[in-house]
């Protein structure tokens, strides 16, 4: 199946295809992937992050279905 992902701010440039840039990139994953799977193998830095699953907050155990976008920000701190 197809998942439409997309990272931003400084984890742009961890996308699969080694491009930097906050576009969205399909990625084919295995039927039953879950959002912590599809994660993992990026090598994202350590700390904290926001995930969505279409526009939804997702947990790292969500299944992902054909076709959902997965949008990963960093934690964002300010005031």
């Amino acid at each position: 199946m197809t998942i439409h992902l997309a990272l931003f701010a400084h984890l742009s440039q961890y996308q699969p295809d080694g491009q930097g840039g906050c576009q969205a990139r399909a990625v084919v994953v295995a039927d039953g992937a879950t959002v912590g799977g599809l994660i993992a193998p990026l090598g994202l830095p350590d700390g904290p992050r926001v995930v969505f699953v279409n526009g939804r907050h997702a947990a790292g155990d969500q299944a992902l279905s054909d076709g959902d976008r997965l949008a990963i920000f960093p934690q964002i701190a300010g005031g």
